[in-house]
């Protein structure tokens, strides 16, 4: 809209010669302005974009830092478990073993959680076979074969 005015005043006002450079001069304005518009787009979307990764990096930071701690403590207290197992078996008798047990106390060492991967039938089926001591369910006669 603002070109339109301004090549509107440069025809009403000048000569045919100077109509053509004043069409010229304006029409290099807009491309320039269009072209600084499209480069400040450009630009922004880089920033954005920048600032999105660079987020992204703090966060894979954060959770590298994070798992690194973690691993450190697990570390840490599996040493220190094996160590007060160490000063309770070398104790030279039993009384002072279960004194330094009971004062000293233990964590359990890490392990990773396990879930139970058998469905509730099979485990069942598992229990009764585990459980039948006269192998009712799992005797077979072969003899007849």
């Amino acid at each position: 809209q603002d070109v339109d005015l301004q090549i509107k005043a440069v025809v009403s006002t000048q000569s045919t010669g100077a109509k053509g450079a004043a069409l010229k001069r304006v029409r290099n304005e807009v491309r320039r302005r269009n072209a600084e518009l499209d480069d400040m787009r450009r630009r922004q979307v880089e920033r954005q974009q920048l600032e999105k990764h660079n987020e992204l990096i703090g966060q894979l930071k954060a959770a590298e830092a994070r798992n690194r701690i973690r691993l450190l403590r697990i570390r840490y207290n599996n040493i220190r478990n094996s160590e007060v197992e160490q000063m309770v078996a070398y104790q030279p008798t039993s009384i002072r073993a279960v004194r330094l047990q009971a004062l000293v106390p233990q964590h359990e060492p890490y392990t990773l959680p396990t879930h139970d991967s058998m469905l509730k039938n099979d485990r069942q089926r598992v229990e009764e076979l585990i459980d039948d001591d006269e192998m009712c369910t799992t005797k077979r006669d072969l003899t007849c074969i």
